[in-house]
């Protein structure tokens, strides 16, 4: 503010560097009158500020999706006793992300966005609101939301601002004030430390008991598209992930922790698995307590199994031959194998002897395709006849891997009936990447965004390619350009039917020649 007010001062009225000492004293205090003034106005509101950047609306007590949030913050509430209240939002975008925001005046709100309230289950979404409510109630939030309100929020809207007067007739100064702004923001960011999302990652374990959901809902948004051009870059401190994904937030060291506000994603979700096995620790105490050692000498024995049910409940332990008759159990099922207590958490499929199990599972009833394993859950793929055509198929994660050649035939012939559920996840999905295309186009940046990881193909192990199937219908699948297949996960290629047989399009237009131009 001193330079600015020299600046602004010396713009209007020339004086030489020698000027007396009052003039000084004069360009100062009023710096600091104008840095007072700019702070109060900017921090006292800063909650409804970043509710009207962000058009959110209270959550709709008709909806059954927003009611369940609505559940959520009201248990909130109940498990920290209600030292503060907290408002929730959902934030009108088909995008995966989550935020938490506070003023001086006391205010205090976490807005969630339509699609993470879509996508996410109810174990993972009280992962999400407790995480940003330990923001609010730790006083961090407050710090970020004071640091985003001073640049960040004018930045946001002046970027709005921009790409609403693009290809005007008059040139509007939106976009370069926004840059200005944006770049004052990021010098305020290198006071914000990563470490405040571990904490908040940690203090949500602490109070929904179940780390798997949150590692599992990081993994999501590491995948989906997190807001990019609807979310401002001066709010992304703000954000439970960066809606930009970018190598900076997935790297390590000065740096990357002096520019940063988030830590890497794939660090966030290795300590949540780590702290997976604390409340598998517990577990295994309470087995010891209701089964105490026999005094008989025995065989010694094998390792121990855990394993999370779909209720997200830790069972075991188990043995080996417990573990495999169990019904639910399947490769993507989280568990941990051993004979202590500081063994890793990961999937069912990583572990061999699982592997095999399943592998003998379906050869006895399926033709297994030896050639080719699921990229998701690593299972052999079943030959399987779809549309009159032979493809493959995962029988545990539903994803199918056809060749391209078969592709075209598949969607020519005689349509299924589209259920309800895939007809409103087709619109959904459109709607979807239809707003992203326009936001990337607005941004002048077409490509993938870096740091969403590649699946490798089921053939040829070869990093595929993921995108459109084509520009007429949004569906995006992966392919191998190496061996010519494509890789539809669970439900893509029904979708891809659906919108092909009802002739579907996208609710939300592309902009015009004239206003790109």
């Amino acid at each position: 503010y001193v330079v600015m007010g020299i600046v602004l001062v010396s713009a209007v009225f020339p004086f030489p560097l020698e000027a007396p000492p009052r003039l000084w004293a004069t360009v100062i205090a009023a710096s600091v009158l104008i840095a007072a003034i700019h702070f109060w106005f900017s921090s006292s509101d800063a909650v409804d500020t970043v509710v009207r950047t962000l058009n959110a609306r209270p959550p709709d007590p008709n909806d059954g999706v927003h009611n369940t949030l609505m559940n959520i913050m009201h248990e909130i509430h109940v498990v920290t006793g209600g030292r503060r209240h907290i408002r929730s939002a959902v934030i009108p975008s088909l995008s995966m992300n989550a935020l938490a925001v506070a003023d001086l005046r006391g205010n205090a709100l976490i807005g969630i966005t339509e699609g993470l309230l879509a996508r996410l289950t109810r174990p993972q979404l009280e992962a999400v609101v407790a995480h940003e409510a330990h923001h609010i109630l730790s006083g961090d939030c407050l710090e970020t939301t004071v640091a985003a309100s001073l640049f960040g929020t004018y930045s946001a809207t002046l970027e709005k601002l921009g790409r609403a007067t693009r290809g005007r007739a008059f040139a509007s100064p939106a976009p370069v004030v926004a840059w200005l702004l944006l770049r004052l923001s990021h010098l305020l960011q290198m006071f914000i430390s990563r470490e405040r999302e571990y904490r908040a990652d940690a203090a949500s374990v602490r109070m929904t008991r179940n780390p798997v959901a949150l590692a599992e809902t990081l993994f999501s948004l590491s995948r989906s598209w997190r807001g990019a051009g609807f979310i401002g870059s001066g709010l992304e401190m703000l954000c439970i992930v960066n809606p930009r994904a970018s190598s900076l937030d997935e790297s390590e060291g000065f740096f990357s922790d002096l520019l940063s506000t988030h830590p890497p994603l794939k660090k966030r979700i290795d300590v949540m698995l780590k702290m997976a096995r604390v409340s598998i620790a517990e577990l295994h105490a309470r087995s010891e307590k209701r089964d105490p050692p026999q005094l008989l000498p025995e065989e010694p024995a094998g390792p121990s199994y855990y394993a999370m049910n779909p209720k997200q409940e830790w069972q075991g332990p188990f043995s080996f031959a417990e573990f495999a008759v169990l019904p639910w159990l399947s490769p993507l099922t989280w568990i941990s194998a051993g004979t202590g207590t500081d063994q890793a958490v990961d999937r069912a499929w990583q572990h061999p002897e699982l592997t095999t199990l399943f592998h003998a599972r379906l050869s006895a009833t399926e033709q297994v395709s030896s050639d080719a394993a699921c990229p998701s859950c690593a299972q052999p793929l079943v030959v399987r006849n779809f549309e009159r055509t032979q493809i493959r198929q995962c029988s545990f994660c539903g994803g199918m891997l056809i060749e391209n050649q078969k592709i075209a035939r598949i969607l020519a012939r005689a349509p299924r009936s589209c259920s309800e559920r895939v007809q409103a996840l087709a619109q959904a999905t459109l709607n979807h990447h239809q707003f992203n295309r326009v936001a990337r186009n607005r941004q002048g940046n077409p490509r993938r965004q870096p740091g969403v990881p590649l699946l490798a193909c089921p053939k040829c192990a070869n990093p595929m390619s993921r995108g459109f199937y084509s520009y007429a219908h949004l569906v995006e699948v992966d392919r191998c350009s190496f061996c010519n297949h494509t890789w539809f996960d669970q439900d893509e290629l029904e979708m891809l039917q659906c919108i092909i047989q009802n002739r579907m399009k996208p609710e939300i237009n592309l902009p015009t020649m004239e206003e790109r131009a």
